[in-house]
């Protein structure tokens, strides 16, 4: 037996809600890539100044830098992503109100939302390669292999 849904204010507003936290959820996102791309544009134009303040000498500030940069902007966008993860959740919360409310189940879940899980996940993929390249340089520079 299906009854009709018939509107009412609680659900209209927590709709309107949903409606705002996605977009702001969106948001984030598009945030959240737009970190990876300044991260690496960033590290190129350093890269290229300071090979030309240490007369084209390899030295291991360029590994440094590219390193402390990448951390940066992967504190950053593991913020971005905890916050997104957040908002999505409120979005799910006010969901299952919803459904309650017109006495439906409600299948929406809700996802784990921690500081670690936000630092370490698959989005986070570039700058583990990152980190990874500049603590192989500082690596390979201290051993000698390259001058």
């Amino acid at each position: 037996m299906n009854e009709e849904y018939t509107k009412n204010c609680s659900d209209e507003m927590a709709w309107k809600e949903i409606d705002q936290l996605h977009e702001a959820a969106l948001q984030i996102s598009k945030q959240c890539f737009e970190y990876k791309k300044l991260c690496v544009g960033l590290i190129g134009a350093a890269c290229v100044l300071i090979v030309k303040f240490t007369g084209n000498d390899l030295d291991y500030s360029l590994f440094v830098v590219g390193l402390l940069i990448t951390l940066g902007f992967w504190i950053a966008d593991a913020n971005a992503y905890y916050f997104q993860r957040k908002v999505r959740n409120r979005m799910n919360h006010r969901m299952a109100d919803i459904a309650k409310n017109n006495n439906l189940s409600n299948e929406g879940t809700v996802t784990e939302v921690s500081w670690h899980v936000s630092l370490l996940n698959r989005s986070m993929t570039l700058y583990y390669v990152l980190v990874l390249l500049s603590l192989l340089g500082v690596a390979i520079l201290a051993l000698g292999w390259i001058e």
